[in-house]
């Protein structure tokens, strides 16, 4: 009897010291770092102005006339419901960009268009004739919305080519300007343009006999263009 009493507390105390040295076995020191990022794409976002972006309206299919307070309604008015342009008329539009940006970029001006309200005509001086070409109207670019072209010295005003030109280095010009992130806060523009009233009444005359014939169209691509260039201005916040 003592023989198995002392056999089974040997096995006891066995089964004690392996659960022990198990259990010493699947002790130890645990630690957990999580490293998580995330990113979504860099915003992109440019346009005009909402007053701007709806049409290019720098002509028009009718015009008033307005002296001294007073206005006479629709003193030129096309019949077929196209844009005109006449003797005595003038207009003007104003684009202004829009938007934020999260990386670098650029602003050009894409500026295409022809300008076919011209004539040529001859003419005799000392004898000699010679022909030149009626250019009536003329244009007027400036970041001031509230001028009146009319008030505009004739040497600061543009032929339609010039004004393609100034418009194409709007943005860009010799400075090659890069814009930095954030809003979008570029100038803006207005384009002014007139055909005067008292002009060259004959061949003011021709051009109007032969309207089909005479057109003027413009158009302008505003592109922004990222760029990994270094910032030049910043846009402001």
């Amino acid at each position: 009897m003592k023989k198995g009493m002392t056999f089974l507390g040997v096995l006891a105390m066995a089964v004690v010291v392996t659960s022990y040295s198990v259990s010493g076995t699947y002790a130890k020191y645990v630690s957990e770092i999580d490293l998580a990022d995330e990113a979504r794409v860099a915003k992109w976002e440019i346009g005009l102005t909402e007053d701007t972006e709806k049409t290019f309206n720098l002509f028009q299919e009718s015009y008033d006339y307005v002296m001294n307070d007073q206005t006479n309604k629709e003193v030129v008015k096309s019949l077929n419901g196209k844009r005109v342009v006449a003797p005595g008329t003038k207009g003007q539009y104003t684009f202004a960009l829009t938007g934020e940006i999260e990386t670098n970029y650029r602003i050009n001006l894409i500026v295409s268009g022809d300008n076919n309200v011209t004539t040529e005509y001859s003419f005799v001086e000392d004898g000699v004739t010679k022909t030149e070409t009626y250019d009536p109207m003329r244009f007027y670019l400036s970041t001031n919305d509230s001028e009146d072209i009319d008030t505009i010295a004739n040497e600061n005003l543009l032929t339609f080519t010039e004004l393609k030109e100034a418009l194409a280095d709007l943005y860009s010009g010799e400075s090659d300007t890069v814009y930095a992130p954030g809003k979008v806060n570029v100038p803006s523009y207005t384009i002014y343009w007139k055909w005067d009233f008292n002009g060259n009444d004959t061949q003011d005359t021709e051009l109007g006999k032969s309207a089909e014939d005479h057109l003027i169209n413009l158009k302008i691509t505003i592109r922004a263009e990222q760029t990994r260039d270094a910032a030049t201005t910043t846009t402001g916040a």
